[in-house]
Order: C-alpha cells, then sequence, then structure tokens
C-alpha cells in the first residue's frame, strides 16, 4: 500500500511526464499558470508543495481533468463511453422537421436509448 508522500510523488512525476510527453516547457506551463517559472520549478521539485488548487490549474493548462493526471497514463473514464444529454427546442413544422432529415435521427436515438434501457 502506498503512503501519502508516495502518492504525491506519483503525481508530480506524472505532472513531469504530461509536460514532456507534450512538448512543453516549464515556463510555459508556468505563464499558464499566473506564476513565476522558477515557482513551477520548485513544485515539481516538490520544493513546494503541491495543492489541488495547483493541481487543478495544472491540469487544466494541460486541458486535461485533475484524475486523468492522477492516474496518467491511464484514462480514469472512457470519453467516448460519456454522454451528454442536450434538450433543444425546434420551431419548425412536422413538414420541415421530416424535410430536414430529423426525424429518421430522433428514431435511431429513440431505438438506441431504448436497446440501452434493456
Amino acid at each position: 500500500m502506498s503512503t501519502l508522500k508516495e502518492d504525491k510523488q506519483s503525481v508530480i512525476a506524472n505532472i513531469v511526464k504530461i509536460r514532456s510527453d507534450k512538448r512543453m516547457g516549464q515556463a510555459e506551463v508556468a505563464e499558464k499558470l499566473g506564476i513565476s517559472t522558477a515557482t513551477y520549478s520548485r513544485i515539481e521539485s516538490e520544493v513546494v508543495a503541491l495543492t489541488y488548487d495547483t493541481l487543478a490549474k495544472i491540469a487544466n493548462a494541460f486541458s486535461m481533468r485533475v484524475i486523468d493526471v492522477i492516474t496518467y497514463p491511464d484514462v480514469y473514464s472512457n470519453k467516448e463511453e460519456s454522454s451528454t444529454k442536450v434538450i433543444i427546442e425546434l420551431d419548425v413544422t412536422p413538414d420541415e422537421f421530416v424535410r430536414m432529415g430529423l426525424k429518421d435521427k430522433v428514431i435511431k436515438i429513440l431505438d438506441k436509448g431504448n436497446l440501452q434501457d434493456k
């Protein structure tokens, strides 16, 4: 079982690896965080404690979620499997709805949803 210190070191190692994989320098990340390069360097070298707030900002600088930085290179959840529900209100006549090809698309979506519920 890992200790908290080992977990923090692992997250820092992930941050360094992600930054390297994204071909970003410390100065670039520091700029995105609004801090000096020296301060960012101290975070990576564990001289300055990594707070959750800073981790969230670093994840944002990498265009990633915090959980994915923590579990790097593994991704916590498959983004392809996630879905977003959207409600749209259209001001069209039934004929326009059919002509736009929306009827068939809605039927396919509803059929897919019914299959998943079973």
